[in-house]
């Protein structure tokens, strides 16, 4: 039984919007106090596809949320005779793994459940036709992972100093990070307002602190409203390109969101990885497992025009992605770990009063 207790909240109001950037450091294990999580994570260590914000909520309820989808393909010349192209579909597949592993991890901390299939499915149906105008976070996640590419990644081609690369990496999403929250605006698209609305309001607190009375600046989340669009009668399904959709053809949901929380939440893990590396700076994840996955291809320069440029495109239902080998594998990973703790044995794992069933 379910302790009513805890209960992921979800805000029918949030549109949810969440996208992935590239990681420099494997999950730090000693957070986590269940061994439950640090097997788990010990899996997916060297899959540096970080899902931001970690909507876990959502993939639990199997509640719909907003995919953030870069306008255009990621593509551009890392050296004179090399370009590199971003590859939506695996890109998408190792972002997902790390979203569902989470998941996986926090249902079981809160619920002592597991994560379901079925919840999965119900999720990325309810979100995976939607699209709404949000550019400029569009265009600073296109420029994150650009931002990798152009330090981390060609660095390793190059056989350079990694450390040094990381360091530029991460301070590059810094000021991306802090500019935005600094300037306090962000653009809105929606069909009743087009111009530039402030991300947060700012407030005097005053407290008493060892007796004594101070004032504290406190930063207030402003929630946007946001254009959200139910792309199914577009032919979705397919490979369409953004700037060939009339959306005035089609009427929107508006719903609210929290622009500054993604900000906030890459400024706080930038800030954490720079001070890691001031201190030890040994385990960077290999940039290799971007190139050995196939999450960025290389190709020459000269080949540029016999690329498919609608195999990477952001803006279709990803139907590739195969969620059930991800299920597959926290099943399987959590099983083994069960019968070395000797949790379950073999004569058990088909018992339905088996705590260490996994449905």
């Amino acid at each position: 039984m379910v302790n009513p207790i805890h209960k992921f909240k979800i805000y029918k109001s949030d549109a949810a919007p969440f996208f992935f950037y590239i990681e420099i450091f494997p999950p730090d294990l000693a957070s986590y106090n269940m061994d439950h999580a640090r097997v788990l994570l010990k899996k997916i260590r060297k899959n540096p596809i970080m899902p931001l914000p970690m909507r876990v909520d959502r993939v639990y309820k199997g509640a719909e949320s907003l995919l953030i989808r870069p306008r255009e393909q990621i593509s551009f010349p890392i050296m004179d005779d090399l370009e590199v192209i971003v590859n939506p579909s695996i890109f998408l597949q190792y972002g997902m793994e790390k979203l569902l592993y989470f998941t996986e991890i926090r249902a079981f901390e809160l619920f002592v459940n597991h994560l379901k299939i079925e919840k999965i499915y119900k999720w990325w149906e309810a979100s995976k036709f939607l699209y709404a105008k949000i550019g400029q976070i569009e265009e600073d996640f296109s420029a994150f992972l650009k931002a990798y590419i152009s330090t981390v990644l060609k660095a390793k081609l190059n056989n350079e100093d990694l450390i040094t690369a990381a360091t530029e990496y991460c301070n590059i999403i810094k000021e991306i990070c802090e500019n935005r929250i600094k300037q306090n605006s962000i653009m809105v698209e929606t069909k009743s307002k087009v111009g530039n609305v402030r991300m947060y309001i700012e407030k005097i607190g005053r407290y008493r602190e060892k007796g004594k009375k101070v004032e504290k600046v406190e930063y207030h989340p402003e929630l946007i409203d946001i254009d959200v669009y139910n792309l199914v009668e577009k032919g979705f399904k397919y490979n369409i390109d953004y700037y060939d959709m009339d959306f005035n053809e089609l009427k929107p949901k508006q719903i609210k969101y929290i622009p500054l929380l993604l900000y906030d939440d890459l400024l706080e893990c930038m800030l954490q990885n720079l001070k890691i590396l001031e201190d030890e700076n040994e385990n960077i994840l290999d940039p290799s497992f971007i190139l050995d996955n196939n999450i960025i291809l290389l190709h020459e320069t000269k080949n540029t025009e016999n690329l498919n440029t609608h195999d990477f495109s952001w803006f279709k239902t990803f139907e590739e992605l195969n969620f059930e080998s991800i299920v597959e594998s926290i099943k399987a990973t959590l099983l083994d770990f069960y019968k070395s703790k000797g949790y379950i044995n073999n004569n058990m794992l088909n018992s339905s009063s088996s705590r260490g069933r996994i449905d």
